[in-house]
Protein backbone atom coordinates (compact mmCIF):
# COMPACT_ATOMS: atom_id res chain seq x y z
CA UNK A 1 0.00 0.00 0.00
CA UNK A 2 1.54 3.43 -1.11
CA UNK A 3 1.83 6.18 1.76
CA UNK A 4 -1.08 8.10 -0.24
CA UNK A 5 -3.19 4.95 0.37
CA UNK A 6 -2.16 4.79 3.90
CA UNK A 7 -2.95 8.21 4.71
CA UNK A 8 -6.56 8.41 2.96
CA UNK A 9 -7.21 4.78 4.77
CA UNK A 10 -6.25 6.81 8.39
CA UNK A 11 -8.55 9.82 7.20
CA UNK A 12 -11.11 7.82 5.99
CA UNK A 13 -11.63 5.43 9.66
CA UNK A 14 -11.06 8.48 11.58
CA UNK A 15 -13.96 9.68 9.60
CA UNK A 16 -12.83 12.53 7.57
CA UNK A 17 -14.68 11.33 4.43
CA UNK A 18 -14.46 14.09 2.33
CA UNK A 19 -10.17 14.63 2.32
CA UNK A 20 -9.82 10.60 2.21
CA UNK A 21 -12.28 11.24 -0.92
CA UNK A 22 -9.45 14.07 -2.60
CA UNK A 23 -6.51 11.74 -1.83
CA UNK A 24 -8.48 8.66 -3.53
CA UNK A 25 -9.62 10.48 -6.58
CA UNK A 26 -6.06 11.44 -7.13
CA UNK A 27 -4.47 8.21 -7.15
CA UNK A 28 -7.31 7.12 -9.44
CA UNK A 29 -6.42 10.27 -11.98
CA UNK A 30 -3.03 8.63 -11.56
CA UNK A 31 -3.74 5.18 -11.88
CA UNK A 32 -6.95 4.26 -12.70
CA UNK A 33 -6.58 0.55 -12.95
CA UNK A 34 -5.86 0.93 -8.90
CA UNK A 35 -8.39 -1.68 -7.22
CA UNK A 36 -7.55 -0.32 -3.70
CA UNK A 37 -8.42 2.98 -4.32
CA UNK A 38 -11.72 1.95 -6.25
CA UNK A 39 -12.66 -0.45 -3.24
CA UNK A 40 -12.01 2.23 -0.67
CA UNK A 41 -13.75 5.37 -2.44
CA UNK A 42 -16.95 3.26 -2.79
CA UNK A 43 -16.82 2.31 0.57
CA UNK A 44 -17.11 6.16 0.78
CA UNK A 45 -19.88 6.84 -1.37
CA UNK A 46 -21.07 4.34 0.72
CA UNK A 47 -20.80 5.83 4.02
CA UNK A 48 -22.44 9.69 2.02
CA UNK A 49 -25.12 7.77 0.54
CA UNK A 50 -24.41 8.13 -3.10
CA UNK A 51 -24.78 5.14 -4.39
CA UNK A 52 -24.42 5.47 -8.04
CA UNK A 53 -21.08 6.39 -7.40
CA UNK A 54 -20.39 3.55 -5.06
CA UNK A 55 -21.95 0.85 -7.41
CA UNK A 56 -19.71 2.72 -10.41
CA UNK A 57 -16.01 2.75 -8.66
CA UNK A 58 -16.95 -1.07 -6.46
CA UNK A 59 -17.93 -3.33 -9.65
CA UNK A 60 -14.53 -1.34 -10.90
CA UNK A 61 -12.37 -2.89 -7.95
CA UNK A 62 -14.34 -6.44 -7.92
CA UNK A 63 -13.38 -6.33 -12.04
CA UNK A 64 -9.67 -5.39 -11.26
CA UNK A 65 -9.06 -7.92 -8.44
CA UNK A 66 -11.80 -10.95 -8.80
CA UNK A 67 -10.06 -12.95 -5.79
CA UNK A 68 -10.22 -9.77 -3.38
CA UNK A 69 -12.88 -10.46 -0.68
CA UNK A 70 -13.25 -7.10 0.24
CA UNK A 71 -14.64 -5.72 -3.08
CA UNK A 72 -16.80 -8.32 -3.13
CA UNK A 73 -18.50 -7.60 0.20
CA UNK A 74 -18.05 -4.03 0.06
CA UNK A 75 -20.19 -4.41 -3.11
CA UNK A 76 -22.74 -6.45 -1.69
CA UNK A 77 -22.92 -4.24 1.47
CA UNK A 78 -23.83 -1.47 -0.77
CA UNK A 79 -26.91 -3.20 -2.64
CA UNK A 80 -28.06 -3.56 1.14
CA UNK A 81 -28.14 -0.23 1.87
CA UNK A 82 -29.78 0.18 -1.24
CA UNK A 83 -32.23 -2.41 -0.28
CA UNK A 84 -31.71 -4.68 -3.01
CA UNK A 85 -30.55 -7.54 -0.97
CA UNK A 86 -30.90 -10.22 -4.29
CA UNK A 87 -28.15 -8.58 -5.77
CA UNK A 88 -26.38 -8.51 -2.44
CA UNK A 89 -26.46 -12.20 -1.74
CA UNK A 90 -24.52 -13.09 -4.85
CA UNK A 91 -21.33 -10.83 -4.02
CA UNK A 92 -21.81 -11.80 -0.54
CA UNK A 93 -21.67 -15.50 -1.28
CA UNK A 94 -18.14 -14.65 -3.24
CA UNK A 95 -17.20 -13.09 -0.50
CA UNK A 96 -17.54 -15.92 2.08
CA UNK A 97 -16.38 -18.50 -0.38
CA UNK A 98 -12.81 -16.48 -0.57
CA UNK A 99 -12.30 -16.07 2.53
CA UNK A 100 -14.88 -18.37 4.99
CA UNK A 101 -13.34 -17.47 8.36
CA UNK A 102 -13.59 -13.74 7.91
CA UNK A 103 -16.53 -13.07 10.78
CA UNK A 104 -18.26 -9.69 8.78
CA UNK A 105 -18.26 -11.73 5.99
CA UNK A 106 -20.15 -14.39 7.70
CA UNK A 107 -22.37 -11.80 9.40
CA UNK A 108 -23.14 -9.73 6.70
CA UNK A 109 -24.50 -12.38 4.55
CA UNK A 110 -26.55 -14.06 7.55
CA UNK A 111 -28.38 -9.99 7.31
CA UNK A 112 -28.97 -10.50 3.53
CA UNK A 113 -30.22 -13.83 4.01
CA UNK A 114 -33.28 -12.48 6.79
CA UNK A 115 -34.10 -9.50 4.14
CA UNK A 116 -34.72 -12.70 1.74
CA UNK A 117 -36.64 -14.27 3.84
CA UNK A 118 -34.24 -17.47 4.06
CA UNK A 119 -33.96 -17.75 7.83
CA UNK A 120 -32.66 -21.60 7.90
CA UNK A 121 -29.50 -20.61 5.80
CA UNK A 122 -29.20 -17.50 7.67
CA UNK A 123 -29.29 -19.55 11.17
CA UNK A 124 -26.21 -21.23 9.51
CA UNK A 125 -24.11 -18.17 8.82
CA UNK A 126 -24.76 -16.44 12.57
CA UNK A 127 -23.82 -19.69 14.03
CA UNK A 128 -20.42 -19.45 11.85
CA UNK A 129 -19.81 -15.71 12.95
CA UNK A 130 -20.64 -16.37 16.82
CA UNK A 131 -18.22 -19.72 16.60
CA UNK A 132 -15.78 -17.49 14.79
CA UNK A 133 -16.32 -14.39 17.60
CA UNK A 134 -18.47 -16.28 20.76
CA UNK A 135 -18.88 -12.67 22.02
CA UNK A 136 -20.21 -11.00 19.01
CA UNK A 137 -23.22 -9.39 20.64
CA UNK A 138 -24.86 -8.49 16.92
CA UNK A 139 -24.82 -12.09 15.69
CA UNK A 140 -26.53 -13.14 18.78
CA UNK A 141 -28.85 -10.82 19.04
CA UNK A 142 -29.55 -11.60 14.91
CA UNK A 143 -29.25 -15.35 16.00
CA UNK A 144 -32.52 -14.59 18.66
CA UNK A 145 -34.06 -12.73 15.63
CA UNK A 146 -33.74 -15.51 13.18
CA UNK A 147 -35.64 -17.83 15.98
CA UNK A 148 -38.46 -15.54 16.61
CA UNK A 149 -39.34 -15.68 12.36
CA UNK A 150 -38.95 -19.47 12.67
CA UNK A 151 -41.92 -19.16 14.90
CA UNK A 152 -39.54 -19.98 18.57
CA UNK A 153 -39.46 -17.01 20.53
CA UNK A 154 -39.11 -19.54 23.41
CA UNK A 155 -35.37 -20.11 21.75
CA UNK A 156 -35.55 -16.85 20.40
CA UNK A 157 -35.45 -14.90 24.55
CA UNK A 158 -32.58 -17.01 25.29
CA UNK A 159 -30.00 -15.35 22.36
CA UNK A 160 -31.87 -11.81 23.49
CA UNK A 161 -30.92 -12.10 26.77
CA UNK A 162 -27.24 -13.38 26.62
CA UNK A 163 -26.86 -10.36 24.15
CA UNK A 164 -28.01 -7.86 26.86
CA UNK A 165 -25.99 -10.24 29.61
CA UNK A 166 -22.65 -8.93 27.57
CA UNK A 167 -23.57 -5.39 26.37
CA UNK A 168 -26.28 -4.12 28.74
CA UNK A 169 -26.81 -1.09 26.93
CA UNK A 170 -27.15 -2.73 23.74
CA UNK A 171 -30.43 -0.70 22.48
CA UNK A 172 -30.89 -3.03 19.81
CA UNK A 173 -31.10 -6.15 22.01
CA UNK A 174 -33.78 -4.42 23.98
CA UNK A 175 -35.70 -3.73 21.11
CA UNK A 176 -35.46 -7.50 20.10
CA UNK A 177 -35.93 -8.47 23.43
CA UNK A 178 -39.14 -6.41 23.34
CA UNK A 179 -40.57 -7.98 20.38
CA UNK A 180 -40.02 -11.27 21.29
CA UNK A 181 -42.20 -10.56 24.28
CA UNK A 182 -44.68 -9.30 22.45
CA UNK A 183 -44.95 -12.23 20.13
CA UNK A 184 -45.30 -13.89 23.82
CA UNK A 185 -48.08 -12.19 24.36
CA UNK A 186 -46.06 -10.37 27.10
CA UNK A 187 -46.90 -6.73 25.88
CA UNK A 188 -46.80 -5.19 29.30
CA UNK A 189 -43.37 -6.76 30.14
CA UNK A 190 -42.36 -5.42 26.71
CA UNK A 191 -43.42 -1.72 27.19
CA UNK A 192 -41.59 -1.44 30.27
CA UNK A 193 -38.47 -2.31 28.39
CA UNK A 194 -38.71 -0.04 25.85
CA UNK A 195 -39.90 3.01 28.16
CA UNK A 196 -36.56 1.97 30.09
CA UNK A 197 -34.66 1.82 26.86
CA UNK A 198 -36.37 5.57 25.92
CA UNK A 199 -34.93 7.11 29.33
CA UNK A 200 -31.35 6.11 27.87
CA UNK A 201 -31.66 7.00 24.62
CA UNK A 202 -34.68 8.34 22.42
CA UNK A 203 -34.91 6.32 19.19
CA UNK A 204 -37.28 5.99 16.58
CA UNK A 205 -37.01 2.28 16.88
CA UNK A 206 -38.27 2.59 20.10
CA UNK A 207 -41.54 4.52 19.76
CA UNK A 208 -42.03 2.22 16.62
CA UNK A 209 -41.69 -0.52 18.68
CA UNK A 210 -43.95 1.13 21.49
CA UNK A 211 -46.48 2.05 19.07
CA UNK A 212 -46.86 -1.65 18.08
CA UNK A 213 -47.04 -3.34 21.33
CA UNK A 214 -49.92 0.05 22.37
CA UNK A 215 -51.89 -1.14 18.69
CA UNK A 216 -51.64 -4.85 20.19
CA UNK A 217 -53.11 -3.60 23.07
CA UNK A 218 -56.06 -1.37 21.63
CA UNK A 219 -54.96 1.14 22.98
CA UNK A 220 -54.73 3.14 19.72
CA UNK A 221 -54.22 6.75 21.21
CA UNK A 222 -50.84 5.73 22.59
CA UNK A 223 -50.18 3.99 19.85
CA UNK A 224 -50.87 7.20 17.30
CA UNK A 225 -48.74 9.11 19.66
CA UNK A 226 -45.70 7.17 19.17
CA UNK A 227 -46.13 6.83 15.62
CA UNK A 228 -45.87 10.26 15.73
CA UNK A 229 -43.14 11.05 18.16
CA UNK A 230 -40.78 8.32 16.03
CA UNK A 231 -41.74 10.37 12.83
CA UNK A 232 -41.09 13.91 14.57
CA UNK A 233 -37.88 11.91 15.65
CA UNK A 234 -36.74 10.84 12.26
CA UNK A 235 -38.74 12.25 9.47
CA UNK A 236 -37.42 9.29 7.04
CA UNK A 237 -38.72 6.79 8.91
CA UNK A 238 -41.52 4.86 6.53
CA UNK A 239 -42.74 2.50 9.46
CA UNK A 240 -43.70 5.23 11.19
CA UNK A 241 -46.34 6.54 8.80
CA UNK A 242 -47.43 3.49 7.89
CA UNK A 243 -48.15 2.26 11.43
CA UNK A 244 -49.85 5.94 12.32
CA UNK A 245 -52.16 5.06 9.01
CA UNK A 246 -53.25 2.30 10.73
CA UNK A 247 -54.34 2.94 14.00
CA UNK A 248 -56.19 6.19 12.99
CA UNK A 249 -58.28 6.83 9.77
CA UNK A 250 -55.62 9.90 8.82
CA UNK A 251 -58.42 11.62 6.20
CA UNK A 252 -57.75 15.27 6.98
CA UNK A 253 -55.77 17.88 4.69
CA UNK A 254 -53.40 18.20 7.59
CA UNK A 255 -52.91 14.41 7.81
CA UNK A 256 -52.37 14.05 4.04
CA UNK A 257 -49.37 17.19 4.20
CA UNK A 258 -47.79 15.28 7.19
CA UNK A 259 -47.28 12.41 5.14
CA UNK A 260 -46.08 14.12 1.81
CA UNK A 261 -43.54 16.21 3.54
CA UNK A 262 -42.17 13.08 4.64
CA UNK A 263 -41.39 12.10 1.15
CA UNK A 264 -38.70 14.85 0.65
CA UNK A 265 -36.50 12.63 3.78
CA UNK A 266 -36.74 9.23 2.51
CA UNK A 267 -33.62 7.39 1.50
CA UNK A 268 -33.67 3.67 1.05
CA UNK A 269 -36.52 1.37 -0.19
CA UNK A 270 -37.76 -0.11 2.66
CA UNK A 271 -38.44 3.66 4.04
CA UNK A 272 -39.89 4.46 0.63
CA UNK A 273 -42.01 1.26 0.44
CA UNK A 274 -43.61 1.91 4.05
CA UNK A 275 -43.89 5.65 3.18
CA UNK A 276 -46.17 4.52 -0.07
CA UNK A 277 -48.59 2.15 2.10
CA UNK A 278 -49.03 5.19 4.32
CA UNK A 279 -50.22 7.36 1.30
CA UNK A 280 -52.49 4.57 0.12
CA UNK A 281 -53.85 4.51 3.48
CA UNK A 282 -54.40 8.17 3.89
CA UNK A 283 -56.02 7.98 0.20
CA UNK A 284 -58.21 5.71 0.78
CA UNK A 285 -59.25 7.11 4.27
CA UNK A 286 -60.17 10.32 1.76
CA UNK A 287 -62.17 8.16 -0.90
CA UNK A 288 -59.38 9.33 -3.63
CA UNK A 289 -58.90 5.17 -4.28
CA UNK A 290 -57.31 5.86 -7.81
CA UNK A 291 -54.91 7.86 -6.07
CA UNK A 292 -54.66 5.39 -3.69
CA UNK A 293 -54.06 2.13 -6.22
CA UNK A 294 -51.09 3.89 -7.69
CA UNK A 295 -49.52 4.32 -3.93
CA UNK A 296 -49.92 0.61 -3.08
CA UNK A 297 -48.74 -0.72 -6.55
CA UNK A 298 -45.49 1.16 -5.63
CA UNK A 299 -45.06 -0.21 -2.41
CA UNK A 300 -46.01 -3.60 -3.42
CA UNK A 301 -44.00 -3.80 -6.00
CA UNK A 302 -40.99 -1.99 -3.97
CA UNK A 303 -41.63 -5.13 -1.66
CA UNK A 304 -41.92 -7.80 -4.85
CA UNK A 305 -38.71 -7.48 -6.02
CA UNK A 306 -36.80 -8.30 -2.65
CA UNK A 307 -37.91 -11.96 -2.42
CA UNK A 308 -38.04 -14.96 -5.43
CA UNK A 309 -42.05 -16.51 -5.57
CA UNK A 310 -43.55 -18.28 -8.10
CA UNK A 311 -46.84 -19.48 -8.63
CA UNK A 312 -45.67 -22.45 -9.09
CA UNK A 313 -44.44 -23.55 -5.93
CA UNK A 314 -48.26 -23.15 -4.18
CA UNK A 315 -49.62 -25.43 -7.52
CA UNK A 316 -47.97 -28.38 -6.23
CA UNK A 317 -48.62 -28.07 -2.80
CA UNK A 318 -52.52 -27.23 -3.64
CA UNK A 319 -52.15 -30.49 -5.96
CA UNK A 320 -50.17 -32.78 -3.31
CA UNK A 321 -53.76 -31.42 -0.67
CA UNK A 322 -56.21 -32.70 -3.52
CA UNK A 323 -54.42 -35.79 -3.98
CA UNK A 324 -53.94 -37.31 -0.48
CA UNK A 325 -56.82 -36.02 1.16
CA UNK A 326 -59.87 -37.61 -0.18
CA UNK A 327 -62.89 -39.13 1.42
CA UNK A 328 -61.05 -42.71 1.56
CA UNK A 329 -58.35 -41.49 3.37
CA UNK A 330 -60.42 -39.31 5.76
CA UNK A 331 -62.28 -41.89 7.81
CA UNK A 332 -62.09 -40.89 12.08
CA UNK A 333 -59.66 -43.39 13.80
CA UNK A 334 -61.82 -44.53 16.84
CA UNK A 335 -58.89 -44.07 19.02
CA UNK A 336 -59.17 -40.15 17.95
CA UNK A 337 -62.89 -40.12 18.42
CA UNK A 338 -63.08 -37.06 21.19
CA UNK A 339 -59.64 -34.91 20.20
CA UNK A 340 -60.33 -31.45 19.70
CA UNK A 341 -63.71 -30.60 21.03
CA UNK A 342 -62.62 -27.34 23.11
CA UNK A 343 -60.69 -26.07 19.75
CA UNK A 344 -62.66 -23.44 17.46
CA UNK A 345 -60.24 -23.13 13.93
CA UNK A 346 -61.27 -19.55 12.05
CA UNK A 347 -60.06 -20.06 8.79
CA UNK A 348 -60.05 -18.65 5.26
CA UNK A 349 -57.77 -16.12 2.98
CA UNK A 350 -56.23 -13.35 5.04
CA UNK A 351 -58.40 -10.43 5.63
CA UNK A 352 -61.23 -12.67 4.99
CA UNK A 353 -62.76 -11.81 8.71
CA UNK A 354 -61.25 -14.30 10.00
CA UNK A 355 -59.75 -11.99 12.98
CA UNK A 356 -63.12 -10.49 12.99
CA UNK A 357 -64.86 -13.45 13.67
CA UNK A 358 -62.43 -15.24 16.37
CA UNK A 359 -62.62 -11.50 17.80
CA UNK A 360 -66.68 -12.56 18.74
CA UNK A 361 -66.04 -15.57 19.39
CA UNK A 362 -63.34 -14.81 21.87
CA UNK A 363 -65.31 -12.15 23.30
CA UNK A 364 -67.57 -14.78 24.93
CA UNK A 365 -66.52 -15.57 28.21
CA UNK A 366 -66.07 -19.23 27.88
CA UNK A 367 -63.88 -18.57 25.29
CA UNK A 368 -59.84 -17.93 25.13
CA UNK A 369 -58.86 -16.51 21.55
CA UNK A 370 -54.89 -17.47 20.95
CA UNK A 371 -54.60 -15.92 17.61
CA UNK A 372 -52.78 -17.25 14.57
CA UNK A 373 -51.27 -20.63 15.64
CA UNK A 374 -48.16 -22.26 14.27
CA UNK A 375 -48.82 -25.87 15.31
CA UNK A 376 -50.51 -27.46 12.09
CA UNK A 377 -47.92 -26.09 9.69
CA UNK A 378 -45.03 -26.91 12.04
CA UNK A 379 -45.67 -30.77 11.75
CA UNK A 380 -44.33 -30.23 8.01
CA UNK A 381 -40.95 -29.80 8.92
CA UNK A 382 -40.44 -32.71 10.64
CA UNK A 383 -40.10 -34.43 7.33
CA UNK A 384 -37.50 -33.69 4.41
CA UNK A 385 -39.63 -32.56 2.28
CA UNK A 386 -41.45 -29.83 3.63
CA UNK A 387 -44.67 -29.43 3.73
CA UNK A 388 -45.49 -30.75 -0.21
CA UNK A 389 -43.77 -34.04 1.27
CA UNK A 390 -45.82 -34.14 4.69
CA UNK A 391 -49.84 -34.39 2.27
CA UNK A 392 -48.11 -36.54 0.42
CA UNK A 393 -47.49 -39.32 3.46
CA UNK A 394 -50.84 -38.14 4.89
CA UNK A 395 -52.95 -41.47 3.19
CA UNK A 396 -49.47 -43.43 4.58
CA UNK A 397 -48.97 -42.19 8.09
CA UNK A 398 -50.45 -44.85 11.08
CA UNK A 399 -52.78 -44.40 13.69
CA UNK A 400 -50.03 -44.07 16.18
CA UNK A 401 -48.56 -41.29 14.05
CA UNK A 402 -51.51 -39.78 13.66
CA UNK A 403 -52.79 -39.86 17.07
CA UNK A 404 -49.21 -38.69 18.27
CA UNK A 405 -50.01 -35.85 15.95
CA UNK A 406 -53.07 -35.30 17.44
CA UNK A 407 -51.98 -35.38 21.27
CA UNK A 408 -49.19 -32.66 20.43
CA UNK A 409 -51.25 -30.62 19.16
CA UNK A 410 -53.85 -30.42 22.14
CA UNK A 411 -51.17 -30.80 24.46
CA UNK A 412 -49.91 -27.29 23.05
CA UNK A 413 -53.13 -25.29 22.66
CA UNK A 414 -54.42 -26.21 25.57
CA UNK A 415 -51.63 -24.60 27.33
CA UNK A 416 -53.14 -21.31 26.12
CA UNK A 417 -56.56 -21.78 27.05
CA UNK A 418 -56.04 -19.76 30.81
CA UNK A 419 -58.83 -22.08 31.91
CA UNK A 420 -60.89 -21.56 29.46
CA UNK A 421 -63.39 -24.43 28.26
CA UNK A 422 -62.75 -23.59 24.76
CA UNK A 423 -59.59 -21.98 22.90
CA UNK A 424 -59.57 -20.74 19.22
CA UNK A 425 -56.92 -21.49 16.01
CA UNK A 426 -56.95 -18.58 14.10
CA UNK A 427 -54.05 -19.04 11.48
CA UNK A 428 -55.82 -18.27 8.17
CA UNK A 429 -53.96 -20.71 5.97
CA UNK A 430 -55.34 -23.54 8.18
CA UNK A 431 -57.53 -23.55 5.37
CA UNK A 432 -54.80 -26.13 3.78
CA UNK A 433 -55.21 -28.42 7.15
CA UNK A 434 -59.00 -28.96 7.04
CA UNK A 435 -58.35 -32.59 6.00
CA UNK A 436 -55.84 -33.17 8.78
CA UNK A 437 -57.97 -31.34 11.29
CA UNK A 438 -60.75 -33.57 10.55
CA UNK A 439 -59.02 -36.84 10.62
CA UNK A 440 -57.19 -35.91 14.06
CA UNK A 441 -59.37 -33.59 15.86
CA UNK A 442 -62.32 -35.12 14.28
CA UNK A 443 -64.38 -32.50 17.29
CA UNK A 444 -62.77 -29.94 16.49
CA UNK A 445 -65.39 -26.98 15.13
CA UNK A 446 -63.98 -25.30 12.28
CA UNK A 447 -65.64 -21.52 10.95
CA UNK A 448 -64.43 -20.79 7.27
CA UNK A 449 -64.88 -17.01 6.39
CA UNK A 450 -66.14 -16.17 3.29
CA UNK A 451 -65.51 -12.86 1.42
CA UNK A 452 -66.17 -11.70 -2.05
CA UNK A 453 -63.08 -12.41 -4.03
CA UNK A 454 -62.18 -8.99 -5.37
CA UNK A 455 -62.90 -6.91 -1.71
CA UNK A 456 -60.66 -10.16 -0.34
CA UNK A 457 -58.01 -9.62 -2.81
CA UNK A 458 -57.92 -5.57 -2.56
CA UNK A 459 -57.43 -5.71 1.09
CA UNK A 460 -54.82 -7.95 1.09
CA UNK A 461 -52.85 -5.86 -1.69
CA UNK A 462 -53.37 -3.24 0.94
CA UNK A 463 -52.06 -4.23 3.42
CA UNK A 464 -48.68 -5.14 4.84
CA UNK A 465 -47.97 -8.60 6.49
CA UNK A 466 -45.03 -7.89 8.94
CA UNK A 467 -44.01 -11.34 9.21
CA UNK A 468 -41.02 -12.02 6.61
CA UNK A 469 -41.31 -14.40 3.83
CA UNK A 470 -44.85 -14.59 4.72
CA UNK A 471 -47.53 -14.10 1.89
CA UNK A 472 -45.53 -14.07 -1.10
CA UNK A 473 -48.38 -14.02 -3.47
CA UNK A 474 -49.96 -11.23 -1.62
CA UNK A 475 -48.00 -8.34 -3.64
CA UNK A 476 -48.58 -8.75 -7.44
CA UNK A 477 -52.00 -8.35 -8.45
CA UNK A 478 -51.66 -11.40 -11.09
CA UNK A 479 -50.01 -13.52 -8.27
CA UNK A 480 -52.80 -12.45 -6.00
CA UNK A 481 -55.47 -13.92 -8.04
CA UNK A 482 -53.63 -17.02 -8.85
CA UNK A 483 -53.59 -17.75 -5.26
CA UNK A 484 -56.74 -17.18 -4.91
CA UNK A 485 -57.86 -19.45 -7.54
CA UNK A 486 -56.35 -22.02 -5.91
CA UNK A 487 -57.57 -21.34 -2.51
CA UNK A 488 -60.98 -21.14 -4.52
CA UNK A 489 -60.69 -24.38 -5.72
CA UNK A 490 -59.30 -26.45 -3.06
CA UNK A 491 -62.44 -25.15 -0.48
CA UNK A 492 -64.19 -26.63 -3.55
CA UNK A 493 -62.59 -29.99 -2.97
CA UNK A 494 -63.11 -29.80 0.88
CA UNK A 495 -66.91 -29.11 0.46
CA UNK A 496 -66.54 -32.69 -1.87
CA UNK A 497 -64.60 -34.75 0.52
CA UNK A 498 -65.97 -33.27 4.05
CA UNK A 499 -69.65 -32.07 2.89
CA UNK A 500 -71.46 -30.53 6.27
CA UNK A 501 -67.98 -30.78 8.28
CA UNK A 502 -67.21 -27.28 8.10
CA UNK A 503 -69.28 -23.98 8.89
CA UNK A 504 -69.12 -20.92 6.58
CA UNK A 505 -69.92 -17.78 7.34
CA UNK A 506 -70.00 -14.34 4.68
CA UNK A 507 -68.04 -11.68 5.37
CA UNK A 508 -70.74 -9.69 3.88
CA UNK A 509 -73.88 -11.04 5.45
CA UNK A 510 -72.28 -10.71 9.22
CA UNK A 511 -71.18 -6.95 8.69
CA UNK A 512 -75.27 -6.25 7.19
CA UNK A 513 -76.79 -8.88 9.72
CA UNK A 514 -74.71 -8.53 12.62
CA UNK A 515 -76.91 -10.37 15.58
CA UNK A 516 -78.68 -13.22 13.12
CA UNK A 517 -74.83 -14.40 12.35
CA UNK A 518 -73.60 -13.90 15.47
CA UNK A 519 -76.43 -16.26 16.80
CA UNK A 520 -76.01 -18.78 14.58
CA UNK A 521 -71.78 -18.48 14.74
CA UNK A 522 -72.29 -19.05 18.40
CA UNK A 523 -74.96 -22.22 17.85
CA UNK A 524 -72.31 -24.10 15.71
CA UNK A 525 -69.48 -23.35 18.24
CA UNK A 526 -71.91 -25.07 20.99
CA UNK A 527 -72.07 -21.43 22.82
CA UNK A 528 -74.76 -20.03 24.98
CA UNK A 529 -75.71 -16.55 23.59
CA UNK A 530 -73.82 -13.65 25.30
CA UNK A 531 -74.42 -9.89 24.49
CA UNK A 532 -70.73 -9.24 24.88
CA UNK A 533 -70.13 -11.11 21.19
CA UNK A 534 -72.37 -7.97 19.37
CA UNK A 535 -69.86 -5.72 21.48
CA UNK A 536 -66.65 -7.30 20.33
CA UNK A 537 -64.81 -4.27 19.82
CA UNK A 538 -64.91 -3.78 23.58
CA UNK A 539 -62.98 -6.30 24.34
CA UNK A 540 -59.49 -5.76 26.00
CA UNK A 541 -57.73 -8.81 24.51
CA UNK A 542 -54.62 -8.31 22.17
CA UNK A 543 -54.84 -8.36 18.29
CA UNK A 544 -51.81 -8.77 16.51
CA UNK A 545 -53.14 -8.64 12.75
CA UNK A 546 -53.35 -6.36 9.98
CA UNK A 547 -56.91 -5.91 11.41
CA UNK A 548 -56.50 -4.46 14.76
CA UNK A 549 -57.63 -0.85 14.31
CA UNK A 550 -60.93 -2.50 12.52
CA UNK A 551 -61.98 -4.91 14.97
CA UNK A 552 -61.62 -1.95 17.90
CA UNK A 553 -64.58 -0.45 15.94
CA UNK A 554 -67.83 -1.32 16.01
CA UNK A 555 -69.32 -3.44 13.24
CA UNK A 556 -69.41 -1.83 9.88
CA UNK A 557 -70.50 -2.72 5.88
CA UNK A 558 -68.44 -0.18 4.70
CA UNK A 559 -65.75 -1.83 2.94
CA UNK A 560 -68.50 -4.43 1.37
CA UNK A 561 -68.81 -2.36 -1.96
CA UNK A 562 -65.59 -0.91 -1.57
CA UNK A 563 -63.71 -2.37 -4.19
CA UNK A 564 -65.57 -0.96 -6.67
CA UNK A 565 -64.30 2.39 -6.54
CA UNK A 566 -60.79 0.69 -7.00
CA UNK A 567 -61.82 -1.25 -10.16
CA UNK A 568 -60.31 0.34 -13.05
CA UNK A 569 -57.27 0.13 -11.17
CA UNK A 570 -57.36 -3.21 -10.33
CA UNK A 571 -57.14 -4.56 -14.47
CA UNK A 572 -54.36 -7.09 -13.74
CA UNK A 573 -55.94 -8.63 -10.85
CA UNK A 574 -59.81 -8.80 -12.40
CA UNK A 575 -58.51 -10.51 -15.56
CA UNK A 576 -57.12 -13.27 -13.70
CA UNK A 577 -59.42 -13.85 -11.04
CA UNK A 578 -61.94 -16.74 -10.62
CA UNK A 579 -65.26 -15.11 -9.27
CA UNK A 580 -67.68 -17.72 -7.96
CA UNK A 581 -71.44 -17.97 -9.34
CA UNK A 582 -72.72 -16.97 -5.66
CA UNK A 583 -70.64 -13.49 -5.81
CA UNK A 584 -71.33 -12.79 -9.81
CA UNK A 585 -73.76 -10.11 -9.99
CA UNK A 586 -77.32 -10.76 -11.65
Amino acid sequence: MTAHLQQALQLHQQGQLASAEKIYLHLLRINNRDADAHNLLGTVYVAKKHYKSALKHLHKAVKLAPKYPASHYNLGKCYLAMGQAKKALSYLHTAVRLEPDCVDNQFVVANCLVQLGQHEKALIHYQKSISLAPNHVEAINNLGNVWLELKQPEKAIVYHQQALQLAPDYQLAKLSLAETLRSLDRQGEAVELLLQALEFEPHADIYLSLGANYQQLGMLEEAKANYLAAIELTPSCGRAYRGFTEVYKARSADDLALIEQGKQHLTTIDDKKHWAYAMGHCLDAQGQYLQAINYYDQANKLHRQAYQYSTAENVSLFKAIKTSYVANNLAQPQTLGKQGENVIFVLGMPRSGTTLVEQIIASHADVKGAGELSKLDSFSKLYKGGAVRFHQRFAQMSEKELARLANEYIDYVLKLAEGCRYVTDKLPHNFLHIGLIRKILPQAKIVHCQRHPVANCLSIYKAYFSAQGSHKYAYNQQELAAYHNLYEDLMNHWRQQLPGQFYEISYEKLTTNQEQETRRLLAYCGLPWQDACLDFYKSQRKVKTASAFQVRQPMSSKSVDLWKGYASGLTPLLDSLIIPKDYLES
